[in-house]
C-alpha cells in the first residue's frame, strides 16, 4: 500500500512523520523507497526505545535523515511543525484514546495534499486493550473529519488524504 499511495514523493524532497516505530523497520523501507531524495526527512516517535533501532537505521545508511523522538506522541507532537509533512503513519499505543489523540495531533501536521495511515483497525487483542481499540477512535476520526478528508482505503488499515484545514487552523 505504500507504494501505492506514496509512490509520487519518491524522489522528491519531502516530510514523513511516524508514531510508533519499534525497531525501525519501516522507517528504513520508507527511506530506502519513498524518502529517497536527499533533502527527505522522517521524524519518528516512540515511548521506548528498542535495542535493535538504532542499529537498524544506521545499517540503512540513511540515519542522518531520521530524527527519533523518544517520548510520548501527545508531548513529542506539540514540538514539531503544523502543516509541515507529506504523509504521516499512525501505529504507537492501540489504545482508543491514544489513537484518536494521534490522528488529531498528526492530521493537523499534514500538509493539504498529504497522506495519512491508520494502522491495525481491526486490532483488538483482549491482552492489551484494557483501554479500548483502534476501531473506535479510527472511526470517531473519519466522522469528525468526515469534509476534511478522502477516504483512500478502509480494511484492515485505513489510508486517508488531507483535502482541507478546519477553519481553527486558517
Amino acid at each position: 500500500m505504500y507504494e501505492k499511495y506514496l509512490r509520487r514523493l519518491a524522489g522528491k524532497p519531502c516530510r514523513l512523520l511516524e508514531i510508533g516505530s519499534f525497531e525501525g523497520a519501516s522507517t528504513v523501507w520508507l527511506l530506502d523507497n519513498i524518502a529517497t531524495h536527499k533533502d527527505s526527512f522522517i521524524d519518528t516517535i516512540d515511548v521506548w526505545e528498542q535495542p535493535k533501532l538504532k542499529p537498524n537505521l544506521i545499517a540503512s545508511g540513511h540515519q542522518d535523515r531520521v530524527k527519533f523522538h523518544l517520548g510520548r506522541s501527545v508531548d513529542i507532537l506539540r514540538t514539531l511543525p503544523l502543516n509541515a509533512y507529506d504523509f504521516a503513519i499512525i501505529d504507537g499505543s492501540h489504545w482508543t484514546m491514544n489513537v484518536l489523540e494521534d490522528m488529531v495531533h498528526a492530521y493537523r501536521h499534514l500538509k493539504i495534499g498529504g497522506i495519512m495511515e491508520s494502522d491495525d483497525y481491526l486490532w483488538d487483542d483482549p491482552e492489551w486493550n484494557q483501554e479500548g481499540a483502534p476501531k473506535a477512535a479510527i472511526d470517531a476520526f473519519l466522522s469528525i473529519y468526515a469534509s476534511k478528508i478522502k477516504v483512500l482505503r478502509k480494511d484492515g488499515l485505513v489510508w486517508i488524504r488531507k483535502i482541507a484545514d478546519p477553519m481553527w487552523d486558517l
